[in-house]
């Protein structure tokens, strides 16, 4: 491992992601050697600004990341067959750190984004330069389908290999119709296939005490990034969007916490919570 390197600096609201996921990753000494290869600092000011209307927002992303990892850990554990995870949107997000018991050159990770996929291939060499292998980061537009194909086809065999997509913190920057693209280009490459949604919910589906915390933190971000709109999805509306050919285990941030931490300290109820996440399989005969 190289030392004495000067952290490499991530954008703001990247930033912002992994300083609320800090004490989750302070964990792992391994997730922790990572966070200090970074430099965070363009995210404190959205972190303080968002802690200010919700103190205790990190509990929101410790959630989410924890029932991401275990529900990919699940998914794996029992079945020996040559397996791909994508992570679409990869951003900084160490997940594949995270997963990296489970890799193997029947476990294989790939990482996906526009941009810094060469920086984290460079990390993970000097992090783990054994098992780095097993590791991909690729530079695609996502939401370009004949690039997000090209990229994944020769990685994945339609009948012989089980794919695990995984999209978190992406779904609400991305336009229905382009995600609809991107969901029928992904439904084609595996006939055993897993995907992993996490999204925003619609406000209505937000109790009334609680609506003000998505709205006034996302409304911001929208404003701050210069979009024109958050894209939000319902259960019933990834269901449809999806079709008949995947089943749907639809779990809201209580059952995220109560996955966690054993308790309700923070969402009691499913409305209490503003990000969910689907997890749909479309499972091959065996």
């Amino acid at each position: 491992m190289t030392g004495n390197q000067d952290p490499y600096p991530v954008s703001d609201t990247a930033a912002l992601v992994m300083l609320w996921a800090a004490r989750y990753y302070a964990e792992k000494p391994l997730l922790g050697t990572y966070l200090h290869r970074l430099d965070l600092s363009a995210g404190q000011p959205l972190l303080d600004r968002y802690n200010g209307i919700c103190p205790w927002y990190s509990e929101v992303i410790i959630n989410r990341k924890h029932f991401i990892r275990s529900t990919v850990e699940e998914l794996l554990r029992g079945r020996n067959k040559p397996t791909v995870i994508v992570n679409l949107g990869a951003g900084f997000s160490p997940l594949a750190l995270e997963l990296l018991p489970f890799l193997s050159d029947q476990v294989r990770f790939i990482e996906m984004d526009m941009r810094n996929m060469d920086r984290k291939t460079r990390l993970y060499a000097d992090l783990i330069p054994d098992p780095c292998r097993f590791i991909s980061c690729r530079e695609a537009d996502i939401g370009n389908t004949a690039c997000l194909d090209d990229t994944l086809a020769g990685m994945v065999n339609y009948e012989k290999t089980r794919l695990i997509v995984v999209m978190e913190g992406l779904t609400y920057y991305i336009g229905r119709p382009v995600m609809e693209r991107v969901l029928g280009c992904l439904s084609g490459l595996a006939l055993d296939e897993t995907l992993i949604f996490e999204h925003l919910k619609p406000c209505r589906l937000v109790s009334s005490e609680r609506k003000f915390i998505p709205y006034e933190i996302f409304s911001h971000v929208r404003d701050y990034t210069g979009m024109d709109r958050m894209t939000t999805y319902s259960d019933s509306g990834i269901r449809t969007m999806l079709g008949p050919a995947f089943s749907c285990r639809y779990s809201d941030m209580d059952e995220m916490e109560k996955r966690r931490t054993e308790t309700n300290t923070y969402f009691p109820t499913p409305d209490s919570g503003w990000l969910s996440c689907a997890v749909a399989s479309r499972r091959s005969e065996e």
